[in-house]
């Protein structure tokens, strides 16, 4: 519906005419039936205006749906997966056409990010993950994708030796000291309580296995650096032992004898 229409629209619920809708803002009843017959349309800064004498949003104004926009977004990052293979190059296209059609979305954007800190970071890369990151955080109300921009950007910077300002992202990051998965599956009966069981048992074998990865890196010499590895691949045996968590510790015992764990970190 164009914004002639719904101003029509609107006027025919307020039960008022188009004089004095005109008399309100100060302009002719003429100005007022060309926008409602599409020959012209009103300028910006009588939006909020005509939102306020109908006594509503400027988005339901100009027809604007945000779920519809969200759920068309969303569908676009699940495609973005099946489409690329999670290939950060194709992702990255993929992303940048998409955003041409949404553009400042800040879940595109956080995802671009992604993409972008897979790739090898040279000083430009490096500086539009800063730039997108810090976009991200002055616009976006979702808690969870700002710990993620965060999180992107405390990488960011130590990867560019850069610690204080590592540092200083990395004092925004709150302290959480139980995951969103242990709290539902605490509150939660059933299948949704199983589901979040799941969640939180592979995210506890993920961050263990990566743990061990950074005592390794920390170790004092070979030795150690040897009981580390045979810690590593016990338990990694262990969990593979059963069916539940053998396709987690699969991937963990890929990584660790890839030695690629620490990459999520870099």
């Amino acid at each position: 519906m164009h914004i002639g229409a719904k101003i029509k629209l609107l006027r025919k619920e307020k039960r008022v005419t188009q004089e004095e809708l005109a008399d309100y803002l100060h302009i002719s009843a003429q100005a007022v039936s060309k926008w409602e017959t599409g020959a012209s349309s009103p300028d910006i800064d009588m939006l909020p205006k005509l939102a306020i004498f109908f006594g509503t949003s400027l988005d339901h104004l100009l027809d604007f749906d945000q779920s519809q926009v969200d759920a068309a977004v969303t569908a676009l990052v699940a495609e973005c997966g099946k489409q690329t293979g999670g290939d950060p190059e194709k992702g990255e296209a993929f992303l940048r056409k998409a955003l041409e059609k949404y553009p400042n979305n800040d879940l595109l954007l956080t995802c671009l990010l992604e993409f972008l800190q897979e790739q090898n970071q040279d000083g430009a890369r490096c500086a539009e993950i800063v730039e997108i990151g810090e976009r991200v955080l002055t616009c976006t109300r979702d808690d969870e994708l700002k710990i993620d921009v965060l999180r992107i950007l405390a990488e960011t910077y130590h990867s560019m030796g850069e610690q204080a300002m590592a540092e200083y992202y990395l004092t925004k990051i709150p302290a959480l000291h139980f995951f969103f998965y242990e709290i539902a599956a605490a509150i939660r009966r059933g299948k949704d309580r199983l589901e979040n069981v799941a969640h939180m048992e592979d995210l506890c074998i993920d961050k263990l296995i990566c743990m061990l990865a950074m005592r390794r890196e920390e170790a004092a010499d070979e030795k150690a650096k040897s009981e580390i590895d045979r810690q590593a691949r016990e338990m990694i045996a262990f969990f593979k032992g059963y069916p539940i968590y053998r396709h987690t510790a699969e991937i963990m015992e890929r990584g660790w004898q890839k030695g690629t764990l620490m990459e999520i970190y870099q």
